[in-house]
């Protein structure tokens, strides 16, 4: 279960993820909170949905729709408009306190996603 509170995001891409001179990385921060979920890159992509818990498979479910400022780049490579453009992603993160890991594919790439929890809101 992911409990409500400020998290610290990191995104990776390449070499597996594993940090290699190839591999790309970014951060963000979100706020969850009573199933809403609610962040940002460093980049100015602005993302907000829902999260739910999976008793069963012991799985937090998180859904957001990503939009990506005009022009902005992906860690993939992919490039916005300059409209920008609007990513419905979905993820599933075994909670383990305080770091979750979780892969999520964009455009056939995936990106490893790392939720770290840095604190409750009150």
């Amino acid at each position: 279960m992911l409990d409500d509170g400020v998290y610290g995001l990191v995104f990776a891409h390449g070499e597996a993820a594993g940090g290699g001179s190839g591999s790309l990385r970014s951060d963000g921060l979100a706020v969850l909170r009573e199933g809403r979920i609610l962040g940002s890159d460093r980049h100015g992509g602005v993302f907000k949905g829902c999260f739910s818990y999976d008793a069963a498979r012991r799985e937090a479910i998180v859904e957001v729709r990503l939009a990506v400022p005009p022009y902005g780049a992906l860690l993939t490579g992919h490039e916005a408009g300059p409209e920008g453009a609007l990513l419905d992603l979905s993820a599933r993160f075994s909670p383990s306190p305080p770091v979750s890991t979780t892969t999520v594919e964009i455009g056939g790439e995936m990106i490893m996603v790392e939720l770290r929890y840095l604190g409750s809101l009150a």
